[in-house]
């Protein structure tokens, strides 16, 4: 630790005190505030004190006090050191340092246009001299990142890397609604008579994992094995994949899935990022340090930093983008509340120049950044909802229709876009945004203003005319994802109605584990929604691992498993969503579910960067960036 990160921890550890003409400390509580010794203490106020960062008077006899008087303004330390690191190129240390945070609004803001210099799309020498420069995309982001295992992941920023760093059997294209080629090039069904139906799969030649290992049909059998439960802790896709009844390769290129039954949505399930192929007999760190076949490889991480790099043998064509690195920087979000780089924090670093909409920039009239960038705007086609917790049956406190109803009121009251502002977007009717079109099965909520709730009345400015009996309701979700904001808000419409809403935040892991469901009445969420419609409904309505199913009534339930049972001797794609339509029509009648709001997302970026497009996770796909030097 630097001398300067010496002095920034002195100064918050004792400016509860209360530092003006200084304060009084012993050598003691110095060393407690620091974690050294005495010793180390005395070094680092000398060096502070020859910098003329303090004014140190050391006691003189016994029971006599030190004085320490702090000099040095601590946000401007940081900057001018921030700054200094910088210009030499030492963008890790200056990030480290950034880290730090400052105290003041103005500190942020001017930290935040100091870092900007160094993040977004940058030509940088490269490490081998015998190439040209390297075209980066650098970028902060609000939070590290959690395990990039696919058979486990499931929130939106870790699904857009693995769909970086892996690829599938087989892959869906959105615009033409078919499965083409991924790491197969072939496949075929095998009918053989009074026997399982058979599947073949060809695999593309030539193909390597990250590590150089080549990909052969052991490792696509020993993926979906794994995804199966087989010798492996369950994955929460598990229960979508018991269908396969073995999987083996023939040969090093031929690969054979046997079905229990006809299998319906059998390419859906192997185009999942769930079905992300990894090498055979994974170690230990994967998670962490994951190995693929796709167009970016894991060059670097640890625990706030991240960088991915063009993986030259990819058996598709290289990327343009030389290197992608994601640096985790909360401290430039925390205390934004006047800006809206928190509602871009939100989603996951999904701005490319999250500093562009600074309020304080825009208004100061200060800021260096270009006017001239462009920009892609989009509805996300996912959304955040409310999960009614039924786990205590019919003791459930949803068992009261007027309850339900009122939660839905309020979340589904207009001023709840005008309360929250930034981000946030239209109200969602269907899980998925481009399935509403305009015959929207979802009957409307009830809306105060026009009376129509049969479970409450309101008055014209929605109080209350007659509350509910008062109780408390025990609400669960994770930090992150404008999530605190929302539940804040929930939490302050709700007491009106005479429902006092307790707030729990807990890690993202913990969100489902059995101690915390006993304890959880609704669940706040984010629906990320893949390219394949199919697939992200089967993963939250087919799912018995899912959140929407764990939490549903009995009833519900039952209703939910009935219903999910015709699905694999199903054919027809068609008739298979409209199954999985009937589904989410029945949740979201009966309030088991509540739908909110969809975000307005953004990507700014300067003109010289094509082929920029938002994906269905909200992200852009780095494999199809690249820069126009004419621009």
């Amino acid at each position: 630790m630097r001398l300067e990160e010496h002095y920034l921890k002195l100064y918050r550890g004792l400016r509860p005190r209360g530092l003006e003409g200084g304060t009084e400390a012993t050598l003691t509580e110095l060393a407690g505030l620091l974690h050294c010794t005495e010793r180390n203490v005395k070094l680092l106020l000398r060096g502070m004190q020859a910098r003329d960062w303090i004014r140190w008077e050391p006691g003189r006899g016994r029971g006599n006090r030190s004085r320490l008087e702090l000099r040095a303004d601590p946000d401007r330390l940081l900057l001018e050191q921030v700054k200094e690191r910088l210009g030499h190129g030492r963008l890790r240390e200056a990030v480290a340092l950034a880290e730090q945070g400052t105290n003041t609004p103005d500190g942020r803001r001017q930290l935040a246009e100091l870092l900007q210099e160094a993040f977004g799309y940058r030509r940088e020498p490269s490490p081998d001299e015998k190439q040209g420069p390297m075209e980066v995309l650098r970028f902060p982001a609000y939070r590290q990142l959690g395990s990039l295992d696919p058979a486990y992941a499931t929130r939106r920023t870790e699904l857009h890397m693995i769909r970086q760093l892996f690829d599938t059997l087989v892959r869906y294209d959105r615009e033409t609604d078919r499965f083409l080629p991924g790491l197969a090039h072939h496949w075929e069904r095998v009918a053989d008579e009074g026997g399982p139906e058979r599947w073949i799969f060809a695999l593309q030649k030539h193909v390597r994992f990250h590590n150089g290992k080549p990909l052969t049909a052991r490792d696509t059998a020993y993926t979906l094995e794994r995804l199966r439960g087989v010798g492996q802790p369950h994955s929460p896709y598990a229960p979508l994949y018991q269908g396969l009844e073995a999987v083996a390769a023939l040969d090093d290129f031929h690969l054979e899935i046997r079905l229990r039954e006809p299998l319906g949505p059998l390419l859906g399930l192997l185009a999942s990022p769930a079905a992300s192929i990894v090498p055979a007999g994974l170690t230990g760190d994967f998670a962490f340090r994951p190995v693929g076949t796709g167009p970016f490889r894991l060059a670097e991480r640890e625990s706030r930093f991240l960088a991915l790099e063009a993986f030259a043998d990819y058996y598709k064509r290289r990327a343009h983008l030389d290197r992608v690195e994601m640096w985790c920087l909360p401290s430039t979000y925390d205390g934004n509340e006047n800006s809206e780089a928190q509602d871009e924090a939100e989603l996951g670093g999904l701005n490319f120049r999250h500093f562009r909409h600074f309020r304080p920039y825009r208004e100061s009239g200060e800021s260096r950044l270009q006017e001239h960038w462009l920009e892609e705007t989009n509805i996300d086609r996912g959304c955040k909802f409310i999960a009614l917790n039924w786990r205590s049956g019919s003791s459930s406190p949803w068992s009261d229709a007027g309850l339900r109803e009122l939660l839905a009121s309020v979340l589904r009251n207009g001023s709840v876009q005008l309360d929250l502002d930034g981000n946030r977007g239209p109200l969602a009717n269907r899980f998925i945004r481009d399935m509403e079109g305009d015959d929207n099965a979802t009957p409307p909520a009830p809306d105060c203003e026009a009376g129509h709730s049969p479970a409450i009345a309101c008055h014209a400015g929605g109080t209350p005319a007659d509350r509910l009996e008062e109780r408390t309701l025990r609400l669960v979700t994770y930090a992150g994802a404008g999530h605190e904001r929302d539940a804040a808000w929930l939490q302050r419409a709700l007491a009106p109605y005479g429902i006092r809403l307790e707030l729990a935040f807990v890690p993202y892991e913990a969100l489902f584990e059995e101690e915390t469901l006993a304890a959880a009445d609704l669940y706040l969420l984010e629906q990320p929604v893949q390219e394949d419609a199919e697939w992200t409904l089967l993963a939250l309505l087919a799912n018995a691992n899912s959140p929407v199913r764990r939490c549903l009534p009995p009833g519900l339930r039952e209703m939910a498993s009935r219903l999910c049972a015709k699905l694999p001797g199903e054919p027809s794609r068609a008739c298979r969503l409209a199954l999985l339509g009937r589904l989410e029509e029945t949740i979201l009648r009966e309030r088991a579910v509540i739908l909110w709001y969809r975000w307005q997302q953004s990507a700014s970026y300067p003109p010289g960067l094509r082929d920029v497009s938002i994906s269905s996770l909200g992200w852009v796909d780095y494999r199809k960036l690249w820069f126009d030097g004419r621009r």
